[in-house]
């Protein structure tokens, strides 16, 4: 999804996006180990969730799904190619589920930054942020549990 070219950018970015809503202490960074590891290095507690075999061996604490991570106990989730997941729904209505209200729920796609859009509020979020860094959207939101 990221070349290690974009990486740097898509952090910067994304960093500002967790900035912005104030989205202090540990964050779920879903599938993409490049992510996971430059957010660790850029001091972020980084929690890896689903990833490769190869990649979950190199990173420490990584689980295979957020089914073990307690409801509303992470300041943020971060996710990549959900703009072209077609469970989107199901995916977006777990990632709200572990996230602290208040806390950021950042998508990291390629292109496609108004069906981006529009899926973060179908999924409920506020505040909705883009960003961009080369080809790569970022968009992030709010979460609200009422």
């Amino acid at each position: 999804m990221l070349d290690g070219l974009f990486v740097t950018p898509a952090v910067t970015a994304i960093v500002e996006a967790l900035a912005s809503s104030a989205s202090e202490g540990k964050l779920a960074v879903i599938a993409n180990a490049k992510l996971a590891t430059a957010l660790a290095d850029a001091r972020r507690d980084v929690l890896p969730v689903g990833m490769s075999s190869r990649a979950a061996k190199k990173l420490t604490n990584a689980l295979a799904d957020l089914s073990s991570i307690e409801d509303r106990s992470l300041a943020a989730v971060v996710g990549v190619d959900i703009t072209v997941d077609d469970g989107w729904e199901i995916t977006l209505k777990e990632w709200t589920r572990v996230v602290r209200d208040g806390g950021a729920i950042v998508f990291v796609d390629r292109g496609h930054a108004p069906e981006a859009s529009r899926r973060a509020l179908c999924s409920g979020l506020t505040e909705i942020e883009q960003r961009h860094a080369g080809r790569t959207v970022i968009t992030s939101g709010l979460v609200t549990h009422l």
